[in-house]
């Protein structure tokens, strides 16, 4: 009698539990997506610095290859950023969410969430101690990551007439409004978006067609270490 009963609903779990399957593959194979554009991410960054590549690249290519997937979101993100004593680190959370008809309606909408960190090249070891000077200057200036080798001052011109990227926050809400062109308003907190600080109060998204020359903060001396040297405009001050 207690088989009768018994023997059903292990039957049903079973056949529950087994509907899961594809769903772990392709939560795996997200993972590894993920994973392997992060990795050429990190690579990448010893020729050019591009924060909004990463989350695009990923989101494209796990969509393509993830058909039982219904979304995926970028959540949280970071882009060359130093903790703990570590910098140039790299870190994204991503959150995907899949349909599966299974028995009895058990598992209908399934949510996973993963976290990813990494660390870009950061270059050959040097033994000998820096020299003082320039390379060593921690004041704030501005560089165009896909547009030129100069970097310039708060104030310059150039700066003004173009946007600058930000990770976005509860501020950036409140201070600008989204751009419909892009539909900027689906961007999550902790995604890149770009912002005309000078004129206009409007973020955007990175494939936006208004933002074509986005600027970022870098420290004199990593900017110099990297090749960039003073905008002829303003002399980087």
């Amino acid at each position: 009698m207690e088989a009768a009963i018994v023997m059903p609903i292990f039957i049903a779990a079973t056949v529950a539990l087994m509907s899961l399957v594809p769903i772990f593959a392709s939560c795996e194979n997200l993972v590894f997506s993920a994973a392997d554009e992060m990795r050429m991410e990190s690579v990448k960054t010893i020729f050019r610095k591009n924060p909004a590549a990463l989350p695009i690249l990923i989101k494209s290519r796990s969509s393509e290859e993830n058909l039982r997937m219904d979304s995926c979101q970028v959540v949280f993100y970071r882009y060359l950023y130093k903790e703990a004593g570590i910098e140039d680190l790299l870190h994204l959370d991503l959150r995907a969410t899949f349909s599966e008809n299974s028995p009895a309606g058990v598992f209908d909408s399934i949510r996973f969430d993963c976290s990813l960190t990494a660390r870009a090249f950061t270059g050959k070891l040097h033994k000998k101690p820096p020299d003082a000077g320039a390379e060593n200057d921690d004041t704030i200036v501005y560089i165009f990551p896909e547009w030129g080798m100069k970097y310039h001052g708060k104030h310059c011109t150039y700066i003004k007439a173009n946007c600058k990227m930000v990770y976005l926050s509860q501020d950036t809400k409140k201070g600008y409004t989204p751009c419909s062109l892009c539909n900027a308003s689906f961007a999550q907190i902790g995604s890149p978006v770009f912002c005309f600080t000078e004129n206009g109060r409007v973020y955007h998204l990175a494939d936006c067609r208004i933002v074509s020359r986005y600027y970022v903060e870098i420290e004199k001396g990593k900017a110099v270490q990297q090749g960039y040297t003073p905008c002829s405009k303003c002399g980087g001050k």
